[in-house]
């Protein structure tokens, strides 16, 4: 009975651990470049962050997206992001912040949030879905703690889970 109990807590246990977790946003010292629109929500970040989170991207060995956004740290843009996981995007931007690095920032806290009255989230909760046979990416979903609305979902390489921007 002890050993059937502690088997159940072993396949329990990792699952609810990886379910959701709340991570905090840190401050960003420098100006983001890039505002993310999603479902009433700003998601700033800087070029800087998605560019080192480009090149560990790309140490795992997922050349999709290249190693820099190319973009200038003078401008400013702007992304509309959609629920779910579009297959057409109209600036390759978009498929480089939700199926890229989008999600990897979050959980990183590196980015600036914002909700629809321009009040600053500080922290948010991640829904992380664990990979399908065959493939991957994990799914993540992010609310906002004060009311559970989504404020971005993307996807994540499984390799980067434990990879860190070295920005601190």
């Amino acid at each position: 009975m002890k050993g059937l109990l502690l088997l159940l807590f072993a396949f329990i246990l990792p699952v609810s651990l990886i379910a959701q977790r709340t991570t905090q946003m840190r401050n960003i010292w420098t100006r983001p470049q890039v505002h993310v629109l999603f479902q009433g929500y700003t998601l700033s970040f800087t070029i800087h962050d998605i560019n080192k989170a480009l090149a560990l991207l790309a140490e795992t060995g997922d050349s999709t997206y290249g190693t820099s956004c190319g973009l200038d740290t003078s401008g400013d843009y702007i992304v509309e992001l959609y629920p779910g996981l579009r297959m057409e995007y109209r600036k390759p931007l978009q498929a480089v912040l939700q199926k890229g690095v989008g999600a990897f920032l979050l959980l990183a806290g590196h980015a600036y949030i914002e909700d629809k009255r321009h009040k600053p989230v500080r922290s948010v909760i991640s829904d992380i879905k664990p990979p399908s046979r065959g493939v991957d990416d994990a799914y993540i979903l992010f609310t906002d703690p004060k009311n559970d609305n989504p404020l971005f979902a993307g996807q994540m390489a499984a390799e980067m889970y434990n990879k860190d921007l070295g920005l601190d």
